[in-house]
């Protein structure tokens, strides 16, 4: 009876630890947790991003066009995309963050804190975007800009995202425009207007020409306070 019972603690111990390692795998890095953005996603990214993630799930039905568009039933208003953060994922958010969740798929592996067994990459997404400019500063605000663009979508053949992160500066409300600027002329191109609280910043994002090439694109960004919006 003894070597019985000695054999099944031998047989829970070796499951045990053969289980460990499983549920190893996923556990984050230091400063890194599950991003949850869908159930079973344990992709690591920053706490913000989890929060982000969460909060584009809740607003994932105000986003959409209301009956529906050229991507069917879940085609997003505009200014909005699919955030991809697997293939199927199309909850819709700002160009910036689809960007953010294709480089956190893409670093998923480093952020672990053991090493796991090689898995299968995640598909890659075919949005892109650019760096951030320096940080630049208009009247009573500072900001930066990056594009973004996706060369197998018809939409971007000429066009590329403006994408904007505009921070308010001073202890008043600020109103005023992130804008492009002609290609060719130093005309305005598109425009959107911009409020913020004091100390508030926001990141905002429309279609604009595109003044680059489709491998390289680029546009001429402006900001302004209102009352010199031309």
């Amino acid at each position: 009876m003894l070597t019985v019972l000695g054999a099944a603690v031998v047989a829970a111990s070796i499951i045990v630890t053969m289980a460990q390692p499983a549920w190893a795998q996923d556990t984050c890095r230091q400063g890194f947790v599950w991003r949850e953005a869908f159930p079973g996603d344990h992709v690591c990214v920053t706490p913000e991003t989890r929060a982000q993630a969460a909060d584009d799930n809740k607003q994932a039905g105000a986003r959409r066009q209301p009956s529906g568009g050229a991507y069917g039933p879940n085609t997003c208003l505009p200014g909005y995309v699919w955030r991809e953060a697997r293939p199927d994922d199309q909850v819709c958010v700002t160009p910036a963050t689809r960007a953010q969740a294709a480089s956190d798929n893409s670093q998923a592996s480093a952020r672990r804190a053991t090493a796991a067994p090689p898995s299968a990459p995640a598909p890659a997404s075919g949005y892109k975007a650019s760096e951030w400019s320096p940080w630049a500063r208009a009247e009573g605000v500072r900001y930066r800009y990056r594009w973004g663009w996706n060369p197998q979508e018809p939409r971007y053949a000429t066009q590329v995202d403006a994408v904007f992160e505009i921070s308010n500066t001073q202890g008043r409300l600020w109103e005023g425009a992130v804008r492009s600027l002609d290609c060719a002329q130093n005309t305005l191109s598109m425009s959107k207007r911009v409020v913020l609280q004091p100390g508030q910043t926001q990141q905002v994002s429309f279609l604009t020409p595109n003044c680059g090439t489709r491998a390289q694109p680029s546009f001429r960004p402006n900001v302004v306070r209102s009352g010199r919006i031309d």
